[in-house]
């Protein structure tokens, strides 16, 4: 297979058990991440982590987070791969419904993924989701 449709495969499965996440089922996603020392997460949920043992704990503890939740897709913003790195760049859409609410609701976060090749396979080396999607006014970024 050549590299662009393996790469291109991976992120068919990322999106694919990123909807299994976002119904609270971490381990699809997880199946797909490096275990190395060097594997680091910025989550959704305002955390950080690195080594494979902190990104499994964080992702499970985002997993455990939603109820009934679908993804609807992603919006594809930039993808590329040089040697064994590659990463890409979207914006992941659904609904969803978080511990404490009855209701779905919208969902939108922008996502960096770092990929790296191991064993002649692609895995996840970095996450990085937040849900800023719209320009904020300056002072919002300093911690209160």
């Amino acid at each position: 297979m050549p590299e662009a449709d393996d790469l291109r495969e991976m992120l068919g499965r990322t999106i694919a058990a990123l909807g299994d996440l976002v119904d609270g089922r971490a381990g699809p996603y997880l199946a797909l991440w490096s275990h190395a020392d060097d594997v680091t997460v910025m989550g959704g949920f305002g955390s950080y982590e690195k080594g494979w043992d902190r990104v499994r704990q964080n992702t499970e503890f985002a997993a455990s987070r939603f109820r009934g939740g679908v993804l609807g897709g992603v919006e594809e913003m930039a993808v590329g791969e040089s040697g064994d790195l590659a990463y890409a760049v979207w914006i992941e859409r659904g609904e969803v419904r978080v511990e404490g609410r009855d209701e779905r609701a919208p969902l939108a976060v922008r996502v960096t993924h770092v990929f790296r090749r191991e064993d002649g396979a692609w895995r996840f080396i970095h996450r990085h989701g937040d849900a800023i999607t719209e320009i904020r006014a300056a002072d919002a970024v300093l911690h209160r």
